[in-house]
């Protein structure tokens, strides 16, 4: 891709404005961090509060809902099961025994996305839903799905939102209700 281009016709580098950004992001970032934060405290309360307007912040309107890891936390079907067609054309190449990939053929994969060795640590950790050190194709699913949240500029969660959690990976809540019934 880069072959096309002639680099003696960029324009080069000037050392002065180089330096000078560097000066700024050394010495004046910090002290723009702190006026940020001196500004968020000073900021008033809401000047209503309770009844109607409790939780008001999370919902469709507030900041980042629907985006993100947030996207289809109020969907009736799980989020990734819209690409998942996608990821498993993917998951059945890198050969699957007893329906799981192994680490070392999901790790091929999932570095091809270039991000950092930490990041895919953290998405194989929310991925690996459990803990076996392998991947079926929904944990595939999910890990590819979180590379693209990322890979989109969102952060990631510690936690898997309960949203995320692929379908076959959910506790059943009234089955476990029955189970614990039944003891009694």
């Amino acid at each position: 891709m880069l072959q096309h281009y002639d680099f003696s016709k960029f324009p080069s580098l000037k050392v002065k404005l180089i330096e000078s950004v560097d000066k700024m992001l050394a010495t004046k970032i910090a002290g723009l961090m702190a006026m940020i934060r001196e500004e968020e405290t000073k900021a008033p309360p809401a000047m209503v509060s309770g009844g109607a307007f409790e939780g008001s912040q999370d919902g469709p309107f507030g900041h980042g809902y629907g985006e993100g890891i947030s996207a289809g936390a109020d969907a009736e079907d799980w989020i990734v099961s819209r690409d998942k067609h996608r990821y498993d054309e993917i998951f059945y190449t890198l050969m699957p025994v007893n329906g799981k990939i192994t680490g070392v053929n999901a790790k091929k994969e999932m570095t091809n996305s270039r991000l950092p060795n930490t990041v895919l640590g953290k998405i194989w950790k929310l991925a690996d839903r459990d803990q076996d050190g392998m991947l079926d194709d929904e944990e595939f699913a999910l890990a590819q799905h979180l590379i693209k949240v990322k890979l989109e500029g969102y952060e990631l969660p510690t936690e898997l939102p309960h949203h995320l959690v692929p379908p076959s990976h959910r506790k059943d809540p009234t089955a476990d209700a029955l189970y614990n019934h039944s003891e009694d």
